[in-house]
């Protein structure tokens, strides 16, 4: 119990913390992706004229990329930035990273609140199927931080990592089906598209929130196995390593 009380004390730290003297607090969560889908049609409005809905289109993909681009980002800082509390009180280390992604899950359920209500100005069809969102969201969730498991612990022995990873981020956005469609990609370059996990899941939101359909259950198969093989690296790595955080700090 004393456990999770921790976990929630430090959730709700992250989330106050972030919106500490802002003046329409979560709103930013949803205001950002707005921004990239503006440039995205401004931009790209002549690459869309076969897409149907494209607006609703973008944001059913864009609105989880920031998800996890949060989550890793902020997440692989999580354990470096914490070494004061790790070396005074303690606190299981993977509470860290664990913190960031819960405090991101509940940023992205009430940008979801907002997107349900504009989305429906663009054509949303209001269905049964879009409670599929949850448990893809829950899914996504696991798999976002076995990601920043294994970044935190590899960015308090390589500070590297840290930098590295927010200067590749924008490579893998692009590589990402969330501002073009698939028909887009050039056959002998598809399979770059498909080596990258954030497109199953992207291509998984879009069944309930874009096509208005049920997911396809081998979709969703392959996605439980790509986030239980990055867990199952996560935790025994950060396991490994945890050890000797306190020292490598």
């Amino acid at each position: 119990m004393q456990h999770l009380n921790q976990l929630y004390a430090l959730s709700k730290r992250n989330i106050i913390v972030r919106y500490k003297h802002s003046l329409i607090g979560f709103f930013w969560g949803f205001f950002k992706p707005l921004l990239y889908l503006l440039i995205f049609i401004v931009i790209f409005s002549s690459q869309f004229s076969s897409t149907s809905n494209h607006v609703l289109y973008i944001t059913s993909g864009i609105l989880f990329w920031f998800f996890f681009s949060n989550c890793t980002s902020q997440g692989v800082q999580s354990i470096v930035q914490a070494s004061g509390l790790l070396k005074s009180v303690y606190i299981p280390a993977i509470f860290f990273p664990l913190a960031e992604v819960m405090g991101e899950l509940f940023n992205v359920l009430l940008a979801l609140s907002v997107y349900f209500i504009v989305m429906h100005w663009f054509g949303m069809v209001y269905t049964l199927q879009l409670f599929w969102v949850l448990p893809i969201l829950l899914l996504f969730a696991i798999f976002s931080f076995s990601v920043t498991l294994i970044l935190s612990a590899l960015n308090v022995f390589y500070r590297d990592v840290g930098i590295l990873w927010n200067t590749i981020q924008p490579a893998i956005f692009y590589l990402t089906p969330i501002a073009y469609t698939e028909s887009l990609i050039p056959q002998r370059f598809s399979f770059v598209i498909k080596a990258n996990p954030i497109y199953y899941f992207i291509k998984l939101f879009r069944y309930p929130l874009y096509e208005a359909i049920a997911p396809d259950f081998y979709l969703i198969g392959k996605c439980v196995l790509i986030t239980f093989i990055s867990l199952s690296i996560g935790i025994l790595l950060f396991n490994r390593l945890k050890n000797q955080f306190i020292t490598a700090i």
